[in-house]
């Protein structure tokens, strides 16, 4: 058992890596990088009537049900195509290039 002033008593070894890329490493902003995939795979705007909107707000506004379920599979694929790592059982994610980076970067050390 240790004693971590910040986070009180904590028993075995596996709370080590959490702390570590909490304190070392940014999490990837999910939401945000599914924004960016669909603005690369569709245009900016759409035409609705005489208006121009942003795809991205419209399909959230007019579908959040069809936004999060897409939002959900692609970062399922993220994680299969070893894109993305999480250690929390999805609550957060790293981009594994930046963990690989890190524990390389603490193995010369």
């Amino acid at each position: 058992m240790r004693l971590l002033d910040s986070h009180g008593c904590e028993y075995g070894a596996d709370w080590i890596f959490p702390i570590l890329l909490n304190e070392s490493l940014t999490p990837v902003d999910t939401e945000e990088a599914f924004e960016e995939m669909i603005r690369e795979c569709y245009p900016e705007t759409v035409s609705v009537g005489w208006l121009q909107l942003d795809v991205v707000a419209v399909i959230k506004d007019q579908d959040p049900v069809s936004w999060r379920i897409a939002k959900d599979e692609w970062l399922d694929q993220q994680v299969e195509d070893e894109n993305l790592v999480t250690f929390d059982l999805g609550s957060t994610y790293y981009a594994t290039y930046d963990v690989e980076s890190y524990i390389e970067k603490e193995e010369v050390l």
